[in-house]
C-alpha cells in the first residue's frame, strides 16, 4: 500500500540547509498497521507531511513515495486533492488543531463529507450521526450540535477519527493521537481507532513516542532516531531482542513493570 525508498528533505534556512530525514526507506502491506517510533525531532511527524506533501516551503525533497503503485510526487494540483480527500486520511496529534472553534461539530463532519465525496446535506448529516455511534459517542445529537470548547479531549479526538474514516481512506495516518489524552482515556481512543481499521480494512501508518502504544496495535514497528531508520521488527522481537542501541535505550527507559502483547496488534 506504501512503499517510501530514499526520502530525503532538507530544510533551507538564510545561510545553510539542514537535512531532517537521511534517505528513509520502509514499507507499510495493504491491511497493516506499522509504527513509527522515536523521540521528538526524530523525524517521525516530517515523514508523515511527506506523504501528504505538506512539507514546509522552505524544503527540498528527494526519493520515491508510493501511495498504492501511484508516485506522489508526481501528481498535480487536482489528483493531489483528490488523494488528499479519498485514499489518505490524517488524525492530529491535537483536535483543537483541526477542528475550527466557531463551528458546530456538525458543520465539521457534513462539510468534510459534502465537499469531498459529494454527498447530499441530509445523506452526509445521516451519516454523521452513523460515524459518531461508530466511534462509540451514544449521546449522537448533543455532540452534533456542540462546539469543541463544550467536548472533552477524548471525545474531539473520537470526532476527529469520525472524520478521518468517513471516506473509507486506503491509508490512515496516526500522528501521536492519544498524546494529550490521560491513560484511561487513551486506551479507549486507541481501541476505538484500532476497530475503527480492522472492520474497514484499513492500513495504518503510526507515529509515537511511546513503543507500548505501538505495539499494542501495530503488527511492525520502525525505530527512528535523528531522521533515520535504525531498526525494524515485530514487537516481540524489539521487546525480546532488540538489536540497535537507541532501541535498546528506548526499552530501559519504559517504566517498570509494564507488559507488552504477545504479539503484534493484539491488545495488551
Amino acid at each position: 500500500m506504501l512503499t517510501i525508498r530514499d526520502l530525503t528533505v532538507s530544510i533551507t534556512g538564510r545561510r545553510t540547509a539542514v537535512e531532517i530525514l537521511h534517505g528513509v526507506s520502509f514499507d507499510v502491506e495493504k491491511g497493516e498497521a506499522v509504527g513509527l517510533v522515536g523521540e521528538s525531532g526524530s523525524g517521525k511527524s516530517m515523514t508523515l507531511r511527506s506523504i501528504l506533501r505538506t512539507e514546509p516551503s522552505n524544503s527540498r525533497t528527494t526519493g520515491q513515495i508510493l501511495l498504492d503503485g501511484i508516485d506522489v510526487h508526481a501528481l498535480r494540483a487536482e489528483p493531489l486533492r483528490r488523494m488528499r480527500a479519498n485514499d489518505v486520511s490524517m488524525i492530529a496529534q491535537n483536535p483543537h488543531a483541526v477542528l475550527n472553534p466557531v463551528l458546530p461539530i456538525e458543520r465539521y463532519l457534513i462539510e468534510g463529507m459534502h465537499d469531498a465525496q459529494g454527498l447530499p446535506v441530509r445523506d452526509a448529516r445521516r451519516r454523521a450521526g452513523e460515524l459518531l455511534e461508530q466511534v462509540g459517542i451514544d449521546a449522537v445529537d448533543r455532540v452534533l450540535r456542540s462546539y469543541p470548547h463544550q467536548l472533552s479531549g477524548g471525545m474531539l479526538q473520537r470526532v476527529v477519527i469520525a472524520g478521518a474514516i468517513a471516506g473509507k481512506p486506503k491509508l490512515m495516518l496516526a500522528d501521536e493521537p492519544t498524546t494529550a489524552l490521560d491513560v484511561t482515556t487513551q486506551a479507549e481512543v486507541m481501541a476505538i481507532l484500532d476497530d475503527c481499521r480492522r472492520d474497514l480494512g484499513m492500513t495504518m501508518l503510526f507515529v509515537t513516542h511511546d513503543l507500548d502504544l505501538a505495539a499494542a496495535v501495530c503488527d511492525r514497528i520502525n525505530v527512528m532516531k535523528d531522521g533515520v531508520i535504525v531498526e525494524t521488527g515485530v514487537p516481540a522481537q524489539l521487546r525480546d531482542d532488540p538489536q540497535h542501541p537507541y532501541t535498546k535505550l528506548l526499552m530501559d527507559s519504559r517504566p517498570a513493570g509494564l507488559s507488552w502483547p504477545a504479539g503484534g496488534g493484539e491488545r495488551a
